[in-house]
């Protein structure tokens, strides 16, 4: 595997489809896995007293069922983030979605993923890296703003979204 050390993706070279099919075992067996521990971590909780009662409330069950049925492009699309896919995967055990709705979402989710990671992924690891070795300060300050270019749009977004539902919501009463 190249001249780098085996473990790191970013120094595989070879085919791209075997390097591409090595990253989809790997999330595959991470997620799945992580997927499978919240399935444990919810049969040990449930035999707690308290947890029973929240866990039979119908509130919950209505909020399980629809998690389970509505979940899966959530569990697809977290494979897109940094951070979140791993609360994702854990949650959707926890919550003890369906096999058959999340083994879909992971088998697309871990492509996305694979292929992300396998082409655009570790070229804008190493630009990154490249950049942070020329000028740190430059590099994380960049960084920073981004993060709050971003955290700013999703914040004008939420706004936009709840400002229109709040709007649609008033209409519907009129």
């Amino acid at each position: 595997m190249g001249s780098g050390v085996w473990y790191n993706p970013m120094s595989w070279d070879g085919p791209w489809i075997w390097v591409w099919l090595g990253l989809y075992v790997i999330i595959f067996c991470r997620a799945g896995g992580t997927y499978l521990i919240g399935r444990a971590v919810r049969n040990g909780v449930t035999r707690i007293g308290a947890i029973q009662k929240i866990l039979a409330s119908s509130a919950y069950q209505r909020a399980e069922t629809a998690i389970d049925r509505w979940g899966a492009p959530a569990v697809a699309v977290s494979f897109l983030t940094i951070g979140f896919q791993t609360a994702i995967n854990l949650a959707a055990g926890a919550i003890r979605m369906r096999w058959y709705h999340y083994l879909p979402a992971l088998l697309i989710g871990g492509a996305l993923w694979a292929t992300v990671y396998a082409t655009i992924g570790s070229v804008s690891f190493g630009a990154i890296m490249g950049a942070y070795e020329r000028s740190p300060v430059a590099t994380i300050g960049l960084t920073i703003v981004l993060t709050l270019v971003l955290v700013g749009w999703i914040i004008w977004r939420l706004t936009a979204t709840k400002a229109s539902t709040e709007e649609k919501i008033r209409s519907t009463r009129d």
